[in-house]
């Protein structure tokens, strides 16, 4: 949650900051160039704050780092893991190579945690169980975001639909109460299967603090159905935070912000690859 203890209707996020960008990799590069260093990147973040986020939504990454450091604020919500760099030193290294390389860059501090992390899930460790094994992977990667305090972890995509797609509802509920008790902030879930991430929820009992997935004009990642995604949204009760506010560039953000808030999302999150100018455009956005 937020500062003030409710789920934050607007965050700057930075997904394009990964390389990641719906709208074609010039967008992305552009954002490259533009955030190269961590000095630039904080002040985005302070005139975000400025123009009324209440946060930023970021991954760990070295620019990143740097800009904590810089802007450490409130209001800093950490989305993990960063896949793209997992996937990569996985690559090269393995699973396990993957890991190991984030151990060795931690400190006595983030070891200690989880040392006792890794104690208290030892039996789902053991047994290979996906919901012991994420935790562990949250500390190495809390570690590396270098962050003072966050006041949430959203789990990546890539591992929230995994996990959906197995009906796994224990992870789901552990994930929440583990985040929740270890990192001190709220517990929410980034998806790509926003309607059917929803429905499981909803038919489960589980109410992570928010859930932050697709909603836009154009329907674009929008599952299982543009229709059915807006359903799900209206009779949810947990707060959901709309991105891909754009659909890859289809439409201009004022147009899917309104979108998004008349169907029923909670708050937005902007990515600073929609902002030419990070403080007018999300000033622009407060006055509609």
């Amino acid at each position: 949650m937020s500062a003030n203890g409710s789920v934050p209707r607007l965050l700057l996020g930075g997904e394009t900051l990964l390389g990641l960008s719906r709208a074609g990799r010039e967008s992305a590069q552009g954002v490259a160039r533009r955030y190269a260093d961590g000095a630039g990147l904080a002040r985005a973040f302070t005139a975000a704050r400025g123009a009324g986020a209440e946060g930023v939504l970021v991954s760990p990454t070295s620019v990143v780092r740097q800009a904590l450091a810089h802007a450490p604020g409130n209001g800093t919500w950490a989305l993990l893991p960063n896949v793209p760099e997992y996937v990569r030193d996985s690559a090269d290294a393995g699973l396990v190579g993957a890991a190991v390389l984030r151990v060795k860059r931690s400190g006595p501090v983030t070891l200690a945690r989880l040392a006792m992390t890794g104690v208290t899930h030892a039996p789902s460790v053991l047994a290979g169980d996906f919901a012991g094994l994420v935790p562990l992977l949250l500390e190495l990667e809390m570690a590396s975001l270098g962050a003072r305090r966050v006041a949430g972890v959203v789990l990546a995509a890539p591992i929230t639909d995994l996990a959906l797609a197995g009906r796994h509802r224990r992870f789901f509920e552990h994930l929440c109460g583990f985040v929740r008790s270890r990192f001190g902030g709220a517990a929410g879930f980034e998806t790509h299967n926003l309607g059917h991430l929803l429905a499981a929820l909803r038919e489960w009992g589980l109410k992570p603090d928010l859930v932050v997935g697709p909603v836009n004009p154009r329907g674009l990642l929008m599952k299982p159905s543009a229709d059915e995604l807006l359903a799900e949204l209206h009779r949810s009760p947990v707060p959901v935070l709309a991105k891909e506010l754009r659909a890859g560039g289809a439409v201009s953000l004022a147009e899917g912000a309104r979108f998004a808030r008349e169907h029923g999302a909670h708050g937005l999150v902007v990515d600073l690859g929609d902002l030419d100018d990070v403080e007018a455009g999300l000033r622009a956005l407060q006055m509609r």
